[in-house]
């Protein structure tokens, strides 16, 4: 700030002591309570936005979320008021140790930018850095409409987001739909018509249980397809549909993704009237066991 920007030793000193403080509202409340902001009407009127931002957050029961940060300073200008960033929960480096920090310091100095304004979302400091960023930037319309209007806005980092997720979800089955039944028919030859009115009335009836389903809209689909298809998708139960079964009044249940020795490997069969009742249960039973599963956006 000296060497460079030309300012006062004097000023940089006291813009080191306002960039340390970081902290929750009582920043806020610290900030507003000092002669020299009090003095500063764009001060005040900054940190009445900031007071009254915590209000809002404290209603929604998230202000302990809330790290205010003096030394965040986002790399464009046409931000007008208050800026923000996403940082998850464990994604940055454990903070060091006094010592550690010293001895860091003194082995090796921090690496330059070559840009004077990089945006602090990519501070390696921060582990994968903040997964969203965004301010307030009323002016900016304004720039080409002529016309004043508030704006705020965030931007995401879905590359971010999506590597804490699958870190985060190891062990979690990872899904690609929120589809929970896949209605298909089992059968072949010539005399094989492919039940589409049939699947049709079975998704029918699990849509109007509340059962996620689907079902292919092909007349006659081939059946090893549609278990490819199933499969990939994460989908975990299949309902199978056979001439010879629905005669007898009787559907098929099966769990995808089962080990060649599983008892229930090739399904179970159920009465079609006892279909929904049977699938609850097992669409239970999976989530009892599975509370972590999550569908891939």
């Amino acid at each position: 700030m000296v060497d460079e920007k030309g300012l006062d030793p004097a000023i940089a000193d006291q813009i080191w002591e306002y960039v340390q403080l970081k902290g929750g509202r009582e920043i806020v409340t610290l900030l507003q309570e000092k002669p020299e902001v009090i003095a500063n009407e764009s001060a005040k009127a900054g940190l009445e936005d900031m007071a009254l931002l915590c209000t809002y957050l404290d209603t929604f029961d998230v202000l302990p979320s809330l790290s205010i940060d003096m030394s965040l300073a986002r790399g464009l200008d046409y931000y007008t008021g208050v800026i923000y960033e996403v940082v998850t929960e464990g994604s940055a480096p454990p903070i060091p140790s006094a010592e550690t920090a010293q001895k860091d310091k003194r082995e090796k100095k921090p690496k330059k930018s070559a840009d004077p304004e990089e945006d602090r979302s990519n501070d390696p400091t921060l582990g994968v850095g903040s997964v969203a960023a965004g301010g307030r930037y009323d002016e900016l319309v304004g720039m080409f409409s002529g016309k004043a209007i508030p704006c705020v806005g965030i931007s995401f980092g879905v590359d971010r987001i999506y590597s804490i997720t699958k870190a985060r979800n190891t062990t979690a089955a990872i899904r690609k739909t929120e589809v929970d039944v896949f209605v298909m028919a089992f059968g072949g030859g010539p005399e094989f018509t492919g039940l589409l009115a049939e699947r049709m009335a079975v998704a029918k009836t699990l849509w109007d249980a509340g059962i996620n389903a689907e079902y292919t809209w092909k007349a006659k689909p081939k059946w090893q397809k549609e278990f490819q298809v199933s499969e990939k998708s994460g989908i975990p139960w299949a309902v199978i549909l056979g001439d010879d079964e629905l005669r007898q009044g009787k559907i098929k249940i099966k769990e995808l993704g089962l080990d060649k020795d599983h008892p229930e490997k090739d399904g179970v069969l159920v009465e079609k009237a006892d279909l929904v009742k049977e699938l609850r249960e097992r669409l239970a039973r999976v989530k009892a066991e599975l509370p972590d599963r999550t569908v891939e956006a």
